[in-house]
């Protein structure tokens, strides 16, 4: 297993349930099978459950034909052949316990934490067994990093940083050498620095010009991507983490710069519309630390998101505030959102999270990201240098 028994206990009794109900049938729940350390590679043919109560020993239940499945676990084993009797062994599984979680979510609010079927719930709940989410379990166990994986971000996030940069300037050498540059060649520029740096995307960046930046998920391609030229909004979203340490933890900024010195007011406007909201967010999370309060995802969306809504472009921000990270870009901890899902888990110390808003126009489209980490004593901070106060000025 990925973390003890004693351990889980723990955070089992924080929660107020009586225990934690894990299930694992085919690849459909990996926090289960993450959390009991099996091989996502291995097939699962069949039902097994694992059952860790609040105290005592964790019970196992498994299929006769698959009888190895879970044998690297602690706890009573118990086996079952036929369905009446898999609902028979599942109710003794449980006992006495009133409330369990499992992976679940109420009206499919955080569908990230939502693996186990209707039907299995249902079964569950004919047993008299209140059944609660476990995502708050899911945040402890899978978003929460050391303090070496903290040390790897950090790292990472200002290597990014420089990357950025570097990528600007590559635009400005070239337009001011009278050389053609476009979107898909300065991407391939990003892909060779972060090889040069050991850093390690899940997929190549966004380099996008004027209304490809309207696009939050653009993807320069090769022949249909856009010329740059003086006048243009360049937006840059990169992300990686370093290779060779399956431990280390990704980095995800968005950086925006202007092809010339002069920028146009309704790009000022809106550039800083977003960046202030970004930071509206940032405020929050550190208000509520300080007090000793607790601050939830949903939260931060919303105050990032009112004031772009009151200066009239809601309608132009289209996607959740921010997203999780560990060592994957898109993690299993709080997400920054009361738009796509709402997020009611608390933001806690020593986990990651994006804070990225953005307007996106038909003519451009402006986004301001950093990576907000909550250190070990409950402080929201970002990398240094990483906190963009002005568009990038590129000489052209």
């Amino acid at each position: 297993m990925t973390h003890s028994i004693e351990t889980i206990q723990e955070q089992l009794k924080r929660l107020g349930v009586d225990g934690w109900l894990l299930y694992v049938w085919r690849d459909r729940n990996p926090t289960a099978i993450a959390t009991l350390g099996l091989d996502p590679e291995n097939h699962v043919s069949r039902r097994a459950f694992y059952f860790i109560p609040t105290e005592g020993e964790p019970r196992k239940l498994h299929h006769a034909i698959e009888p190895h499945t879970l044998e690297h676990l602690p706890g009573s084993d118990s086996r079952y052949l036929s369905y009446q009797s898999l609902h028979a062994q599942l109710k003794a599984l449980i006992g006495d316990a009133k409330k369990i979680a499992m992976e679940y979510s109420p009206n499919a609010l955080i569908p990230t934490v939502s693996w186990v079927d209707a039907g299995t719930i249902e079964l569950i709940r004919s047993f008299g067994v209140e059944i609660v989410t476990s995502a708050e379990l899911i945040q402890h166990f899978e978003a929460v990093i050391n303090d070496e994986q903290i040390e790897t971000h950090l790292s990472a996030a200002t290597t990014i940083r420089d990357i950025a940069r570097e990528a600007f300037e590559h635009i400005g050498d070239k337009l001011r050498a009278g050389e053609e540059v476009r979107e898909y060649q300065v991407q391939q520029f990003i892909m060779k620095r972060f090889g040069e740096a050991n850093l390690v995307p899940d997929h190549p960046p966004i380099v996008a010009a004027n209304e490809h930046a309207s696009d939050p998920h653009y993807c320069p391609e090769e022949g249909t991507d856009t010329a740059f030229k003086a006048g243009d909004l360049v937006l840059i979203d990169l992300w990686a983490r370093f290779g060779g340490n399956p431990l280390s933890v990704v980095a995800d900024e968005t950086w925006m710069g202007y092809l010339g010195t002069e920028v146009p007011a309704k790009m000022k406007e809106i550039w800083e519309l977003v960046r202030d909201a970004r930071r509206a967010g940032f405020n929050l999370v550190q208000s509520r630390m300080q007090q000793g309060e607790a601050v939830y995802g949903w939260e931060v969306d919303d105050a990032v998101r009112k004031p772009i809504t009151d200066a009239g472009y809601g309608d132009y921000f289209i996607h959740r505030t921010g997203h999780s990270i560990t060592t994957v870009t898109h993690g299993n901890g709080a997400n920054i959102d009361n738009l796509e899902t709402k997020e009611l888990r608390p933001l806690i110390p020593r986990t990651l999270f994006s804070l990225e808003p953005g307007i996106y126009l038909p003519e451009f489209g402006v986004r301001s990201e950093n990576d907000v980490l909550i250190t070990p004593d409950g402080r929201p901070i970002v990398a240094d240098g990483c906190d963009q106060e002005d568009l990038i000025l590129v000489v052209v």
